[in-house]
């Protein structure tokens, strides 16, 4: 992965792709708008023309799918561990060297926008366009979406535009822990459309679990700051003065804990169905 390091010390400028992001709001709605037209609007085409899912056993497509499907997982999953080797490492330094308070409380821009940090978070904002391309693929398979497919991919766009452009100390904490349970997420995907379901299927729980931890984990963040703010603006301590918790703004830090509890109940909600309730079995008549 130094070659993305060499490209980024050469040729990527966090502030400049800041600015561009300030400068280009109406395009994350379009992006976005145009991603929720699509999933309601190409199902119907995929069924009138490929006449999938009808057919999936017999279309020649859908071994096609499948294999580009793997190498597409197996490419997302070695994105995300290059993200991981190069933002979870600094996260761990910041909270050893000046503990839970300042790392997310302190908002350092050069490491944000400017370190390999920095580009690794760049591409992190950049990353939740090209994984609209899960959609795709389900799509193209004739798989029902669930609403947690979609909102999950729509609302971390829109969160991750709005946190990078503002700065955020917390975004760090979130990219490091969605881009280790990447990871594993989409090797496992790669596995299943690889053709070894069977020996991935076992491990499905336990990624639900990883992504469960991950959604506590940027909610007990979101939530401290927010707490810290509270606290320290009763004690006259405001965003900006000696001492404040202002590495996040209070708008972000709100959003990021509103997403993620949506989250929590989204994913807790399929981790039971899945895992946990017994499933019906409909009984021939």
């Amino acid at each position: 992965m130094q070659w993305i390091d060499n490209w980024g010390a050469n040729h990527y400028d966090g502030y400049a792709f800041k600015q561009w992001l300030l400068d280009n709001h109406d395009i994350a709605i379009y992006v976005a708008v145009g991603y929720i037209t699509f999933v309601f609007q190409a199902p119907k085409l995929v069924s009138k023309y490929l006449n999938l899912p009808a057919n999936a056993k017999t279309s020649p497509l859908v071994p096609v799918i499948n294999k580009t499907w793997a190498v597409w997982n197996i490419l997302l999953s070695a994105f995300a561990f290059y993200g991981t080797t190069r933002v979870v490492p600094p996260l761990l330094y910041n909270l050893k060297t000046y503990g839970l308070h300042d790392t997310l409380c302190t908002f350092r821009p050069d490491e944000f926008y400017t370190s390999d940090v920095g580009v690794a978070l760049g591409l992190f904002t950049i990353s939740k366009v090209p994984e609209f391309g899960d959609t795709f693929f389900l799509v193209l398979k004739g798989t029902k979406l669930r609403f947690l497919s979609w909102f999950h991919h729509t609302a971390m766009f829109l969160y991750v535009w709005l946190s990078y452009e503002t700065g955020s100390s917390t975004l760090i904490c979130a990219a490091a822990m969605n881009y280790f349970v990447h990871t594993i997420m989409y090797f496992y995907f790669f596995l299943s459309e690889a053709g070894f379901k069977n020996l991935a299927r076992p491990f499905a729980m336990y990624i639900t679990m990883l992504q469960l931890v991950q959604m506590v984990g940027v909610m007990f963040v979101s939530g401290y700051v927010i707490a810290q703010k509270y606290i320290l603006a009763g004690q006259g301590i405001m965003d900006g003065m000696e001492g404040s918790c202002s590495g996040t703004t209070m708008a972000t830090a709100r959003l990021q804990l509103a997403i993620y509890t949506a989250f929590l109940y989204l994913f807790g909600e399929m981790f039971m169905n899945n895992h946990v309730r017994p499933r019906v079995v409909k009984k021939a008549d």
